[in-house]
């Protein structure tokens, strides 16, 4: 699995603003919401992209920023890696666990993603 560096706050604001607009926003209209300085803005928007969490696109005279994971994912990233730091496991094995077993069947592993999905739609 690729190791995902975590966002920033300020990172995370911004990434926010993108998981709105998964079809695209400019950096213009990104701009606008911020009130840090141009160069302050655009480097944050680097950084995002660095660490693998969006892309930029120039169309025309825009540059559009595209999610390239899913608010829900980038929390799923952020967990496992604080379970693996923490405990030395994933959350599936951390599930396994506590069901009494070694570890979880494919199939189990689809539901438990699944449910994780509707709990977190509950919460937005």
């Amino acid at each position: 699995m690729k190791q995902y560096k975590k966002l920033s706050p300020t990172e995370y604001k911004f990434m926010k603003v993108i998981w709105e607009h998964p079809s695209g926003i400019t950096s213009s209209q990104i701009y606008q919401l911020f009130p840090q300085t141009m160069g302050a803005k655009s480097t944050l928007l680097h950084r995002i992209i660095a660490k693998g969490y969006a892309r930029s696109e120039q169309i025309g005279r825009y540059v559009f920023y595209y999610p390239t994971m899913s608010r829900l994912q980038y929390e799923r990233v952020r967990l496992n890696a604080e379970l693996e730091k923490k405990m030395g496991i994933q959350i599936e094995t951390l599930f396994a666990f506590l069901c009494g077993k070694e570890s979880l069947s494919e199939e189990q592993n689809l539901r438990l993603e699944k449910l994780l999905d509707e709990l977190s739609k509950e919460n937005e």
